[in-house]
């Protein structure tokens, strides 16, 4: 048995979400979304530290930067209508030599560029007032960085797609796709689908889906795992924002980082190393098959053969076996704690896209065709900028793709 959609949607993860619910807020039509898992949001989603980003650190005419800053503002303003838990705690950057503080004038720059608001270089003498155990000569502060719980937000946004019509089918994993003239075909374990128009924002799996339909082949996407730890509860009082040390500006990972979160626990995190696997969260996890493909792929072995990377992902993978390591890197912006006061908790697993020339893609990059439409790229701040994405991604399909779709009329 066949079942027909004007749109299928892969995934339910926060962007497949936010599009169900923007496609079923503005158009008639039968629209899906499919997930293998029995909820949504239970990978990279839901396995975060629940930020939602100010938009300091995207290059500004990124597509990022133009999304996220938006973003941002959507999601605050939604956690409020919705009563999800949400606090707006603000973000510091904290420099402690001189090369750290132009970097922090270069974020500054970018933040002011890119529109976020209220953005300021602060004082130790400041910083102290803030974060009275953080060690810094200088400080960025963006007030609009906020925290939420990001399993909840994803639920609100299924759960108004629901309402709005789009039908859920959980525990229903994709085998195969074909692509026709006039129509998709998926197949999965529980029945076969056939839509006028696919939407792909599978994460981890995202490329693979596209490769099937022939989209996307310049790229790959490489799994890397960041694991965090959590203060023991008698120290959650040491930290009362987010804070972050400076970053690399030529890589897209913002380095070890405390977070508060929307229940007063302080995480620590995340490192980023390599994954044995797309989902592979712990040893009873790892797939050798997966991690043999992108290990011998030539897009991974340009990547690892760049000596800047490479030691950047010695670095990373220290920091992953070594409990101490981690701490002494932490240390450096909060000197009070201790490797007995960390707890690991579960890991997450980002999905990274490297190009034909092994470079790490630190832009969204999205491809489309007649029929379908693929999101390949979405790293952070891809939570933060969703529900913008989302309004951008409908608007032009709307104009393209699915131009034959009705209009609700607008309340």
């Amino acid at each position: 048995m066949i079942s027909e959609f004007d749109v299928v949607i892969i995934g339910g993860g926060v962007n497949g979400c936010a599009i169900a619910r923007e496609l079923s807020s503005h158009f008639h039509g039968r629209f899906c979304l499919i997930e293998k898992e029995n909820s949504v949001a239970l990978h990279t989603s839901g396995r975060n530290s629940g930020v939602i980003h100010s938009g300091i650190n995207q290059k500004p005419g990124t597509l990022k930067a133009k999304l996220v800053v938006k973003g941002n503002r959507i999601m605050r303003e939604y956690c409020k209508k919705k009563s999800i838990p949400m606090e707006q705690i603000g973000t510091l950057v904290v420099a402690n030599n001189d090369e750290e503080v132009k970097t922090l004038r270069e974020l500054e720059r970018r933040a002011k560029e890119n529109g976020v608001p209220s953005v300021s270089i602060i004082s130790s003498n400041d910083l102290k007032k803030i974060e009275p155990n953080i060690v810094g000569v200088e400080a960025l502060i963006s007030p609009t960085g906020s925290i939420v719980d990001s399993k909840k937000l994803v639920e609100a946004l299924a759960s108004d797609a629901s309402n709005m019509g789009v039908d859920f089918f959980m525990n229903t994993k994709l085998l195969d796709v074909k692509e026709y003239q006039d129509h998709i075909d998926i197949f999965t374990n529980n029945k076969t689908f056939r839509t006028k128009f696919l939407v792909n924002c599978a994460g981890l799996y995202a490329d693979k889906i596209a490769h099937a339909l022939g989209v996307g082949k310049d790229y790959i996407i490489i799994p890397f795992k960041g694991g965090y730890y959590k203060l023991i509860s008698k120290n959650e009082n040491l930290i009362k924002t987010m804070v972050y040390s400076t970053p690399n500006l030529e890589v897209p990972f913002l380095g070890v980082h405390f977070t508060k979160m929307v229940d007063g626990a302080v995480f620590i995190g995340p490192n980023a190393s390599l994954a044995p696997g797309r989902e592979a969260y712990n040893l009873s996890s790892i797939n050798l098959f997966e991690m043999l493909s992108y290990l011998f792929n030539i897009r991974f072995l340009r990547l690892i053969l760049n000596r800047g990377f490479l030691n950047i992902a010695l670095r990373e993978l220290w920091l992953t076996l070594s409990r101490e390591a981690f701490t002494n890197d932490a240390r450096k912006l909060l000197p009070q704690i201790q490797t007995k006061g960390l707890m690991k908790m579960p890991p997450g697993i980002r999905a990274q896209l490297v190009d034909k020339k092994g470079n790490l893609v630190g832009d969204f990059v999205y491809k489309s065709t007649k029929n379908s439409y693929h999101i390949l790229n979405a790293v952070s701040p891809a939570f933060t900028s969703s529900m913008a994405f989302a309004e951008k991604i409908i608007s032009d399909l709307q104009q393209n793709q699915l131009s034959w779709l009705h209009k609700k009329e607008e309340k």
